[in-house]
């Protein structure tokens, strides 16, 4: 297979022209994810965020409007909601109309929408005093089923990883692990662990790059990783070997797969984690990236076969490139999926508010 240069600069104009574009008009292809506009808004300000181009795109006044916006996606107990459905929707497309003095019945926080909404505040700068803590909380805590996972929004039948990872990181963002069961989220996590030693979505699922992603980042935010009682010596090994495995030039998610843009990040973000980042051939990754870049409108795309970019293709790849040190990027912190900027931004928001106790 011949790839692109891997010492060739990163277009970067191109990449910040296409997620400014997208910030403010989301091409047609996109309108069948309108309930997923908070996770649609995270990839484009984060995508910015790690380009370093986030201030020269979006005013100040700009940033407040979409603050504004995002906080009108908050669903909460004194507005009506039913506490397991409190947090923030993806959009408004369900919602009761505005001048309404009653909740659709339809209508509901999703936790992934959730976590989406507090990383995109954190990124435009804002302090979450308009986070309805114990609401939002509550609201992840009546999510966790019995088996230790989290559904979408209590009561809803899809439960998996992913929600496990978002979870986790929404507690880990408002400081509040005492509203769910650590012990059983964790339990949980390990009995998703397969045979190859990566984690499935659930247990005796297929190990998965992504679900892999979101079970280690969640031992990292509820400071679990660490335990050798939750991943022992051998357990840690096999992980690795499982990942690193999973490299051919890029990252392919499952075994016997195409390598694919996004899961750079998800496997390297799992590697840089267990601290075995330096174990990846960069060389080859960041030359597969390239060839997945997309030169005529910018952006990455999902394969080096792949026609044109997307916008989570070019989020992740940019992280993914962060991770590996691409001096042209801000660095990002792995666990949270944000950058170090937003996630040291968080910590002085922690800080501020224990001084304040």
């Amino acid at each position: 297979m011949s790839l692109a240069d891997p010492y060739r600069g990163l277009l970067l104009r191109k990449h910040k022209k296409l997620l400014h574009n997208m910030l403010r008009c989301a091409p047609e292809a996109y309108s069948s994810l309108e309930t997923n506009r908070m996770t649609f808004l995270f990839f484009i300000l984060s995508g910015l965020d790690v380009l370093g181009e986030l201030d020269s795109v979006v005013s100040e006044a700009e940033k407040a409007e979409m603050i504004k916006g995002i906080y009108r996606m908050q669903l909460t107990t004194s507005s009506g909601a039913d506490p397991g459905r409190c947090g923030f929707r993806g959009s408004l497309s369900a919602s009761a109309p505005p001048k309404s003095d009653h909740v659709c019945p339809h209508d509901s926080a999703h936790i992934a929408q959730t976590y989406s909404a507090l990383c995109c505040l954190l990124i435009l700068g804002d302090d979450l005093s308009q986070v309805d803590r114990s609401a939002v909380l509550e609201g992840v805590r009546q999510c966790q089923l019995i088996d230790g996972s989290f559904s979408v929004f209590a009561g809803a039948s899809e439960a998996d990883m992913r929600f496990v990872f978002c979870a986790a990181a929404i507690c880990y963002i408002l400081d509040g692990f005492e509203y769910i069961d650590v012990d059983a989220m964790v339990e949980f996590i390990q009995k998703s662990r397969s045979y190859e030693g990566g984690f499935g979505q659930g247990p005796l699922m297929e190990a998965h790059g992504g679900s892999t992603y979101c079970a280690i980042a969640s031992l990292q935010l509820a400071r679990r990783l660490q335990d050798m009682d939750v991943l022992d010596k051998r357990a840690r090994s096999k992980l690795i070997v499982w990942a690193t495995g999973l490299q051919e030039h890029g990252f392919h998610g499952r075994t016997n797969k195409t390598d694919d843009t996004c899961y750079a990040f998800w496997l390297g973000g799992t590697l840089a984690m267990m601290n075995a980042q330096a174990l990846v051939d960069t060389e080859a990754l960041r030359s597969f990236i390239l060839e997945c870049e997309d030169t005529t409108h910018g952006g990455f795309c999902k394969t080096i076969d792949s026609e044109v970019s997307d916008v989570l293709h070019t989020y992740f790849g940019l992280a993914a490139l962060s991770i590996f040190n691409e001096p042209t990027l801000s660095p990002m912190y792995p666990a949270l999926n944000v950058s170090m900027r937003a996630y040291e931004h968080l910590e002085n928001l922690k800080r501020r508010r224990t001084t304040q106790l």
